[in-house]
């Protein structure tokens, strides 16, 4: 299969191409100015880059955050359009489930990602290690202050704590690499070769409620 994966949700706008499970080619730029007249290029730069024509292309993924409103409403809008042109599937995968699924399988612990929120928050999730990297805390926004203690009470498990988040809590990441400090394409475009369409799609995370109720984490892990 292979796959487009678009990520937006932060101060980069990055593409990549992924092919079994492989991330074949990698663009990432800076955006001054947030517009999908920035990303279609760089997609279609990709695409020359690795030999691909937009029809080559089996399923389209995107982030859908949580992370910066604009970026998400770009690239969501990006993917949708060219989802819908070449009818082509379309899934969303948070951004904090992309830098879960970027730790290396042989590292075990539930993966813990945390992005900076603003607002004296950071945004949190967890998930399993591994393909799919199956959520079992869904994203919230936790104050600064307490963020650490809660997800510790809350998990009850050893954590693989990642994200340039954790430095607002002066705490070092378990793990640490482009791909895991913030969300990147490639590893969308790898979950989106391996999630449902169905089950996940496009639809953009806001999360901002520090007083968000916890779910029961000995819920059926999403697929």
């Amino acid at each position: 299969m292979r796959v487009l994966g678009i990520e937006t949700s932060t101060s980069q706008a990055s593409a990549a191409l992924v092919e079994a499970g492989r991330v074949v080619a990698h663009r990432a730029h800076l955006r001054p100015k947030q517009s999908a007249e920035q990303l279609l290029p760089m997609i279609a730069e990709l695409l020359a880059e690795a030999g691909w024509s937009r029809t080559a292309l089996d399923r389209i993924g995107v982030s859908v955050g949580p992370g910066s409103f604009t970026g998400l409403r770009v690239g969501i809008a990006c993917a949708q359009g060219l989802a819908l042109g070449l009818g082509l599937p379309l899934v969303g995968v948070t951004s904090l489930q992309a830098m879960a699924r970027a730790v290396p399988d042989s590292i075990r612990g539930l993966r813990c990602p945390l992005l900076d929120a603003r607002r004296g928050e950071v945004f949190a999730a967890a998930h399993d290690a591994g393909p799919r990297a199956a959520e079992r805390l869904e994203p919230l926004a936790l104050p600064i202050e307490r963020a650490r203690e809660t997800l510790l009470a809350t998990l009850g498990e050893p954590l693989v704590w990642i994200g340039s988040g954790l430095s607002l809590l002066g705490a070092e990441p378990s793990f640490s690499s482009a791909a895991t400090n913030e969300p990147s394409a490639g590893a969308v475009g790898q979950l989106a070769e391996e999630l449902d369409p169905t089950l996940h799609p496009a639809i953009p995370v806001y999360v901002r409620d520090a007083g968000a109720t916890l779910p029961d984490l000995g819920a059926p892990a999403r697929h």
